[in-house]
């Protein structure tokens, strides 16, 4: 029996199945961006507790397309965004199982996303400022000129973070964004220009107590960079710092006893389209005027 039981095949479950793909070059042709989504989506799924146990462990056998569903909207409870996320993982993982013939039967077949509706938060001028007075105060130093940054550019924050010396020009900030908007340029203002030099002065003085050299290129010398590295900083740090910013915001609004309604970095493009006077989609580099709207 014991011979038996040490050679039988190993059942297949979704943690298995999801580290083999991590093991593939379809894997390692993804984005670090991407992967690193999908392996945050995997550890959701994967300690997701079930009737059973855990749901890495349930025997592929036993996935359903009803499972799938339940799951999809238990996590939706919490967050909708992310429950699509790792619907679009699980179905990642089926399809290239079902592909490679690792499994007979695909569970994700006919399961749709959970409809979100479009947020439309407006963040207020109070909100905004009182979490810059909180970023300020902190130890991320660059929290405060990238929101300042984001705000009157309006940008998203990984646009924030590709930002480089090529982009001063003497006329404003050249911003070259993401997802197929158009690239335009921000007048420069004392807000703008403020943070803008911020920045700059920082990162020239990370790099000279480091005694780390300045990159050649305009278009290599990154101006958000990492105190303990000296590199680019990256999202996923980005983020955390935020939170960590949002979370002390909070509870400086609770010992001052005011009224504080948190935002999301994101909120900030919104809130500087909506706060342009003149022509707010070229502002906002949206190709057409229903991106914009949204």
């Amino acid at each position: 029996m014991a011979y038996e039981s040490h050679n039988a095949p190993m059942v297949a479950t979704f943690s298995t199945l999801s580290r083999d793909l991590q093991q593939t070059p379809i894997w390692r042709k993804l984005a670090v961006s991407t992967q690193r989504d999908y392996l945050d989506c995997h550890l959701h799924i994967t300690i997701r507790k079930g009737n059973t146990g855990l749901l890495g462990d349930l025997p592929i056998a036993k996935w359903t397309v009803g499972l799938i569903r339940k799951y999809q909207d238990h996590r939706g409870e919490s967050s909708e965004s992310r429950a699509n996320k790792e619907l679009a993982y699980i179905k990642r993982v089926f399809s290239w199982a079902y592909e490679y013939e690792k499994i007979k039967f695909n569970p994700t077949l006919g399961v749709k996303k959970l409809s979100i509706k479009a947020r439309q938060h407006y963040t207020e001028d109070s909100d905004y400022e009182f979490m810059l007075e909180i970023a300020k105060q902190s130890n991320y130093w660059y929290v405060w000129p990238a929101m300042e940054i984001a705000y009157l550019c309006r940008m998203r924050l990984s646009e924030v973070l590709d930002l480089t010396d090529s982009n001063e020009l003497p006329t404003g900030l050249l911003i070259k964004r993401r997802k197929g908007s158009r690239d335009n340029i921000t007048e420069w203002n004392p807000r703008l220009r403020a943070a803008w030099d911020h920045t700059i002065t920082t990162r020239n003085r990370i790099l000279a107590d480091r005694k780390q050299p300045h990159p050649i290129r305009a278009e290599d010398r990154r101006i958000i960079i990492s105190e303990r590295t000296g590199d680019k900083i990256v999202l996923s740090s980005l983020k955390t710092a935020i939170g960590r910013v949002t979370v002390a915001t909070k509870q400086a609004a609770e010992e001052r006893r005011i009224i504080w309604v948190p935002f999301t970095f994101h909120d900030l493009k919104r809130k500087g389209v909506s706060d342009t006077k003149g022509d707010k989609q070229e502002a906002s580099g949206h190709r057409t005027a229903s991106m914009m709207n949204v």
